[in-house]
């Protein structure tokens, strides 16, 4: 072969080598861009459907909000708004009256405000009084001291003119069952009198037995029996004194009886060796025969 056609066959070599390896460079590009482009893909899609699931959320929660507020109805409340009780225990609110449609007969539902934004249900309100921005009525439950002072004092409030039913249901269980606490606290308040008029009662007894034991200087100079003055062990112990006074006695006679009887004893012994030394009398035949 002809050296430029050695020359061309080389270049042609290398340029060949050339665009294999450019090849091989593009399809490692092409293929990476294919899986990133895959990535993006999938990540797009995850968050597109994570989209959808936080609007549904989204619309679910407004649901729920419009319910509440509907369950809830209006609401006032404000700087102007304070809640008080007065000596006869009337509920008063200012800021809230007939310019916010309220009017005698309604039933409104009034909570105290803290310092903290918490609030506090006081009572549910019928209206008996209603002006441009004040109202007053009876509270349906009882108000219980330490919930607010009946001093006239005002406090921040809010007015609701609704509350769901299952509130006002939980609020009713919850009265009742203050009002059984409040019953039992009474009950026990009685019983605990009770239970100290028996207690002064035993306590009564009991210091009558112990003067009774241990004597009651009180009836010296009654005219009692000596028990009652000296008292059961004073009594006991002089009775015991007397007791062991005759059975020392009893004792003493008892062991004087028993030498008594041991002489008496002897002496008979003795006679009895005298006798035998008498001479003895004729025998039964010969006295016999005499009287014969």
């Amino acid at each position: 072969m002809h050296i430029s056609g050695k020359i061309l066959a080389g270049f042609v070599l290398v340029l060949g080598l050339t665009a294999v390896y450019f090849a091989a460079r593009t399809m490692g590009v092409r293929q990476a861009w294919m899986e990133l482009s895959q990535k993006n893909r999938d990540e797009f899609q995850k968050k597109q459907q994570q989209l959808i699931d936080a609007q549904l959320e989204l619309d679910k929660k407004r649901a729920e909000f419009v319910r509440a507020n509907i369950g809830w109805e209006r609401t006032y409340e404000g700087p102007n708004v304070q809640v008080g009780v007065d000596d006869n225990g009337t509920v008063l609110v200012d800021g809230v009256g007939t310019l916010n449609g309220v009017k005698p007969g309604d039933v409104v539902y009034v909570f105290i405000l803290g310092a903290d934004g918490s609030s506090t249900f006081l009572s549910a309100v019928q209206v008996a009084d209603a002006g441009d921005a004040r109202l007053s009525g009876r509270p349906y439950n009882r108000i219980r001291q330490g919930e607010i002072v009946p001093t006239g004092q005002k406090l921040l409030g809010r007015v609701r003119k609704l509350i769901p039913t299952r509130v006002q249901n939980e609020l009713a269980t919850i009265d009742q069952r203050l009002l059984m606490l409040e019953q039992s606290l009474a009950n026990a308040g009685a019983d605990k009198e009770a239970l100290q008029k028996l207690q002064d009662r035993t306590d009564d007894l009991i210091a009558n037995r112990i003067k009774e034991i241990n004597g009651n200087p009180a009836l010296e100079n009654a005219n009692v029996p000596d028990v009652n003055k000296a008292g059961l062990l004073a009594s006991i112990a002089s009775e015991e004194e007397i007791r062991n006074g005759a059975l020392l006695e009893g004792d003493q006679l008892l062991r004087r009886l028993l030498r008594t009887r041991q002489k008496l004893e002897e002496v008979l012994d003795s006679n009895r060796e005298l006798t035998g030394t008498l001479p003895q009398p004729a025998g039964p035949s010969t006295i016999g025969a005499s009287l014969r």
